[in-house]
């Protein structure tokens, strides 16, 4: 019943988190003169590997609930956890939270948020939590099942980061504004490692 339930709900709040995640990648592999893997951590059945591909990028995918390894059409996907996959990573990676940093704790996000320090660029689509919210929004924020639900303020700045894109757009199922969400891309700080 679940995957039936999350497919029902793709149909609605899917599309336009797909589309802002392409954008994201687009932006970060205009000519794809470095060949890059996506890692999509969380991935669920492995839907941004159709986006990866379109930017020309390998996929991963990466989901404790995967059973086995198996393949999917440009990549991947590996039974492996937010935890285990940051000795995975590699330096042309483009690690992808889409709609999971709000199911990671403080210590699992602070960690893989610095193992992604190594690669080429990290791309957060959540939720986003603001004081204007909507009731509505609001609501379902709080029905959700993650239970590390961050203010929109916290993605401003990562530590070891460099803030390249932090866009907000609303999920309107026949105008509603049922989801507030937001992508943000953030490239590597030479400078230092994540530190939250």
């Amino acid at each position: 019943m679940p995957r039936v339930m999350y497919a029902l709900l793709a149909l609605v709040h899917w599309k336009p988190r797909e589309r802002s995640i392409a954008k994201a990648l687009e932006a970060l592999c205009p000519t794809n003169e470095t060949p890059h893997r996506v890692v999509d951590v969380g991935c669920g059945p492995g839907w941004l590997a159709r986006t990866a591909a379109a930017a020309q990028c390998t996929y991963l995918g990466v989901d404790p609930a995967c059973t086995r390894p198996r393949d999917v059409d440009g990549g991947r996907i590996e039974p492996l956890d937010a935890d285990t996959v940051q000795g995975h990573l590699e330096p042309n990676d483009i690690v992808v939270l889409n709609g999971v940093a709000h199911h990671l704790d403080d210590k699992t996000l602070k960690g893989l948020l610095e193992a992604a320090c190594a690669c080429s660029a990290l791309i957060i689509c959540d939720h986003r939590v603001q004081a204007s919210n909507h009731r509505l929004n609001r609501l379902l924020h709080h029905l959700d099942k993650g239970r590390y639900i961050r203010p929109y303020a916290f993605f401003d700045t990562l530590a070891g980061y460099r803030t390249h894109m932090l866009e907000p757009f609303d999920i309107r199922p026949m105008g509603l504004p049922t989801w507030a969400y937001f992508t943000g891309v953030y490239l590597p700080d030479a400078r230092g490692s994540a530190a939250t």
